[in-house]
């Protein structure tokens, strides 16, 4: 069976891990660097999503990242929750958890570097570059096209950073012993 099927154990340590993971994604999410007022702003949220995937794999990691978004807005203090981004949100943790479950990443393998850079450039297709828009223009009524126009396409710019930052920060993670025996690298 592939890493893909294959749901990992919800062990006790793993539902803690996996539920300190989610509140710090939540912490994490409320801050964020403007590179440029109001186009490029970015969040280093993306790490605890990498994280949260790593650990929990396709199937927990979808469940977290859709908890993630209801609690999150539960306590945005606004009425506003529409299903349909919290499955955009959901179905971004499935792929965290497709690409980084079962995955030893090491900084010095060039062939780790492109698979962490397709992984976050499809991760970023989905979200942001297509349901993101999408739903703003169903649900805001602002046009595909303008959101682009408006500075949506400057988010491209995240993924270099996204990459840079995944590659020092997981490898390092993943030497951890305890964060190996979740990630099941043994």
């Amino acid at each position: 069976m592939t890493h893909f099927m294959k749901l990992p154990t919800m062990t006790v340590q793993r539902l803690v891990t996996l539920a300190m993971l989610v509140a710090l994604a939540i912490v994490v999410g409320k801050f964020s660097i403007p590179i440029i007022p109001q186009q490029l702003v970015v969040s280093f949220v993306f790490i605890v999503n990498t994280v949260i995937g790593m650990i929990a794999g396709p199937l927990w990691a979808f469940l977290s990242f859709a908890l993630i978004d209801v609690v999150d807005n539960l306590t945005s203090g606004s009425s506003n929750f529409i299903i349909w981004w919290t499955l955009m949100e959901a179905t971004q943790g499935f792929f965290y958890g497709w690409f980084f479950y079962h995955k030893p990443l090491s900084i010095n393998r060039k062939k780790d570097w492109l698979y962490v850079s397709v992984a976050t450039i499809l991760i970023m297709l989905i979200g942001t570059f297509i349901f993101t828009p999408l739903l703003i223009q169903i649900y805001y009524h602002v046009p595909f096209w303008a959101q682009f126009a408006a500075g949506r396409w400057l988010k491209i710019f995240e993924i270099p950073i996204r990459v840079l930052v995944t590659m020092l920060v997981v490898p390092a993670l993943q030497n951890i012993p305890e964060v190996k025996k979740l990630s099941d690298l043994n």
